[in-house]
């Protein structure tokens, strides 16, 4: 797995034994190796892996969201005991409760929760979270290359907005001109946008060929990066990417 920054902070077993005492639960191993090792962040650009919380998903418990059935796996009651350990960048949740085995999908476009097995203490998260994508997105295979982002108080981003220029290249074009242009330790690259990884300086370009206009660059503020964010930043101005947007990256 490729790893965008190794400004990592991972959280402390004594901080997770703390957590199941007080709630009185069982994380899961795998989820549990994660926070140990990597920390918070997003993985392959689509599941944020958070700390364990028990507020999220209490205000649910006033509303009908999902359907409650006989087959479902937990009841609306048993949303207040669920923990939350992470959530898709669409706002699905992914939850645990002391009284069900395996992983919760709680869809925020879908009234139908799931349960997923955890297949035993050696299965990685990273394999759970594949599993869960390519069910639930109904896909053949999971994202790839698989890579996550650590989340960190560096993180900061500047979106562009791409303009024809004299020579009227596509936003495709600008982005395999910026492959050649610049040496890069990993690619992600579809029918809907483009990523570009520096690990160097923990930076990555982001552009979308889905809008055909958004490029974006996300970066972490050190000494050690400002020659080569710079040079990135110089390389799109000069092929006609406006700055629009500036700012700290949010968790």
């Amino acid at each position: 797995m490729y790893i965008v920054s190794q400004a990592m902070k991972p959280v402390s077993a004594e901080e997770l034994n703390h957590f199941e005492e007080q709630h009185n639960i069982s994380l899961p191993s795998s989820y549990r190796r994660w926070l140990e090792q990597y920390g918070e962040g997003t993985y392959t650009g689509w599941m944020n892996i958070q700390r364990p919380d028990q507020d999220v998903l209490a205000p649910f418990v006033e509303y009908d969201f999902w359907i409650h059935t006989e087959e479902t796996p937990i009841s609306q009651h048993q949303l207040q005991e669920c923990v939350s350990i992470g959530s898709s960048v669409d706002g699905d949740f992914l939850a645990v409760h002391p009284q069900v085995e395996g992983l919760l999908w709680l869809p925020r476009h879908d009234e139908h929760i799931t349960l997923w097995a955890c297949e035993g203490d050696g299965a990685e998260l990273s394999e759970l979270l594949d599993r869960i994508y390519c069910g639930y997105y109904q896909q053949d295979k999971p994202l790839t290359p698989h890579y996550f982002e650590p989340w960190n108080e560096l993180r900061h981003h500047t979106f562009y907005h791409f303009e024809d220029g004299e020579q009227g290249k596509s936003l495709l074009e600008l982005a395999q001109c910026c492959k050649k242009e610049f040496k890069w330790d990993a690619v992600v690259e579809n029918e809907h946008r483009c990523i570009l990884f520096m690990a160097s300086i923990g930076v990555y370009l982001r552009f979308n060929y889905a809008y055909g206009r958004e490029v974006a660059m996300f970066y972490e503020e050190t000494g050690e990066s400002e020659g080569r964010d710079h040079d990135l930043h110089l390389f799109l101005i000069a092929h006609h990417c406006r700055p629009i947007h500036i700012g700290g990256v949010e968790e």
